[in-house]
């Protein structure tokens, strides 16, 4: 029986050109004349993703500096230096593995051998893989080598992460920087590998192969030998998607349809179908993220050619961009990046993910501000989306409030429409809850009278807000204003931190939406009140009327601040602080 060994596709169709590198033209044109004019540095930096050509554009390089019949920059593959080095036994190119000969014992050695001249060609070439793998010891070792290397030696070095690489090192070296391939190029090189291999491959495969390989030719490679071993000599875009368990792009054409219509029993068959084919829940809305932004592009420019995909689903395109206007579509991404943050994160996926799709449904059409004014002027009726969302449902409780407007009181009773929206991201009963609680008035009098109950829960070192209990507070109709008499008191409580902090801690204790104000006053003058702007409501100017200072013997008197420090200055100021007689 014949024993025949199987070559994995990147291995037999590895380029052994310049000009056979796919994607990478601006770095083999350069090496190209660079061996022509005879300008080889002595040290080279290929740094890139991974399956782009690094190695192998160094390999060839490696056999193109040592050609005995170089053909314009190009290796012949035919010499005697050429074959040994295709066939893996020159002795003057040397592939080494960073990961694996990272220490500074490794790079000794290769100190020591660098010194011997090549057995055959013009150069001794060193290849690093992986180079920003050496310990930093060994980068100090490979210095003075790198920096001035005898004639007959070069030096590539390979990494997919520049960054790790001391600034000392490459400063030594020419960079050059390898592109992600785009998609027409990998489409282009599985093509020909397909007809080379006499398989039949349809155009969507090829695009779902090159979408999958995320820019490495080497991992499109591997992928097409994957599903040319499930699928045999023909491979159609049903089996590859079988094959990868790649969700097909008719299914977010589908999601789009329903959407448009409204179609919430068909939204329900769809998650359906995602649960019982084991498609991950976040992987299918970021593919439906995808899905919109591309039809967005679409919608505004009308234009597919920037579209990477077929040209069936690009016709396809065109006809989904008139069931949406430009607002709705961006709605929709911004409420899924929202939603695949929570699905992320939640207990219940599944149920998450199946309330994402019926929302996407009911989610009601965006109007603009102009079309509203002018059915406004014309008297026309809201469109029922607007006016009667079934996400919305209303309510008309009677209000009746005193309001304080420019010095003058006003009594307002009146009856007025609220509209509770649902967030579809958050559980309706919490949203409701927590429209309840800021529509709910708190007069002055009732935080006053719990105010010293607060400040004995709260008021502490647990809590860190000790010196509250030391600050002057004036209390209004749902609100507070803090009267802060130091510049360390006021930066403390005005940060961002200590402010949501504070009024998270009084929203919870008064069961109310309270308005926190602060004002640095050391004067204790000209104290006036800020107006809440939840509420619509400004508050009058407040006067408080102070008794005069009794300036008898008896009472203490204040301290003099013109000598002290600003440290105690402050605690002076914290706590009143007196001078005895």
């Amino acid at each position: 029986m014949e024993n025949t060994s199987f070559l994995v596709t990147a291995r037999k169709f590895r380029p052994q050109l310049f000009k056979d590198v796919v994607g990478q033209s601006h770095i083999t044109k350069t090496l190209i004349n660079a061996i022509s004019k005879n300008r080889v540095h002595h040290a080279y930096l290929f740094n890139g993703p991974r399956g782009v050509g690094k190695t192998t554009t160094a390999r060839i390089f490696a056999r193109a500096v040592n050609c005995l019949n170089l053909q314009d920059g190009e290796p012949c593959n035919e010499c005697e230096i050429c074959k040994h080095s295709l066939d893996g036994r020159s002795l003057d190119i040397i592939e080494i593995d960073g990961a694996s000969n990272n220490s500074v014992d490794d790079i000794r050695k290769l100190r020591e051998n660098v010194k011997f001249p090549p057995v055959q060609g013009k150069y001794k070439m060193y290849i690093i893989d992986e180079v920003h793998m050496l310990s930093t010891s060994a980068f100090n070792a490979l210095l003075k080598t790198l920096e001035e290397p005898p004639n007959h030696l070069l030096f590539v070095f390979a990494t997919t992460e520049p960054h790790k690489v001391p600034a000392t090192i490459m400063s030594r070296c020419q960079r050059f920087d390898f592109r992600r391939m785009e998609l027409t190029d990998i489409t282009g090189q599985i093509s020909y590998i397909a007809k080379k291999e006499g398989i039949s491959i349809d155009e969507q495969s090829l695009f779902a192969v090159a979408k999958k390989a995320d820019g490495s030719m080497r991992d499109a490679e591997s992928i097409f030998d994957q599903v040319t071993a499930f699928t045999g000599s023909e491979i159609t875009y049903s089996k590859l998607s079988d094959a990868l368990h790649l969700i097909d792009e008719e299914f977010f054409f589908a999601i789009t349809q329903n959407i448009s219509e409204s179609n919430l029993k068909e939204m329900f068959d769809l998650a359906s179908k995602v649960v019982k084919r084991g498609y991950d829940y976040i992987e299918t809305l970021q593919g439906l993220l995808e899905h919109l932004r591309n039809l967005l592009a679409v919608k505004i420019t009308n234009d597919t050619t920037f579209l990477e995909t077929s040209e069936t689903q690009k016709t396809q395109y065109l006809e989904h961009t008139k069931l949406f206007d430009v607002q709705d579509v961006i709605r929709m991404i911004q409420f899924i990046s929202t939603a695949e943050q929570q699905i992320k994160y939640s207990p219940q996926q599944k149920v998450r993910f199946e309330l994402t799709l019926a929302q996407l449904a009911y989610l009601p059409k965006s109007h603009s501000i102009n079309e509203l004014i002018e059915m406004v002027k014309s008297g026309k009726q809201f469109p029922q989306d607007v006016s009667n969302t079934p996400l919305i449902p209303k309510m008309e409780p009677s209000v009746t409030k005193t309001i304080s407007v420019a010095n003058e009181q006003v009594i307002a009773s009146k009856k007025i429409s609220i509209d509770i929206a649902v967030d579809e991201n958050k559980d309706s009963d919490d949203e409701i809850k927590l429209s309840k609680k800021s529509l709910r008035f708190i007069k002055k009098e009732e935080i006053e009278e719990k105010w010293d109950l607060f400040l004995d829960k709260y008021a502490n070192s647990q809590y860190q807000l000790t010196s509250l209990a030391h600050i002057n507070v004036e209390f209004v109709d749902n609100g507070l204003l803090l009267f802060l008499n130091s510049e360390v008191i006021y930066n403390n409580y005005t940060t961002s931190i200590m402010q949501s902090k504070l009024k998270k801690i009084v929203d919870e204790f008064f069961d109310g939406n309270i308005q926190i104000n602060y004002k640095l006053d050391t004067s204790k003058e000209n104290r006036e009140f800020l107006g809440i702007k939840e509420n619509k409501v400004e508050f009058e100017k407040h006067e408080k009327t102070e008794k005069p200072l009794d300036e008898t013997k008896d009472k203490p008197l204040p301290i003099k601040q013109e000598n002290l420090s600003d440290t105690d200055k402050t605690i002076i100021n914290l706590f009143n602080a007196r001078q005895s007689n």
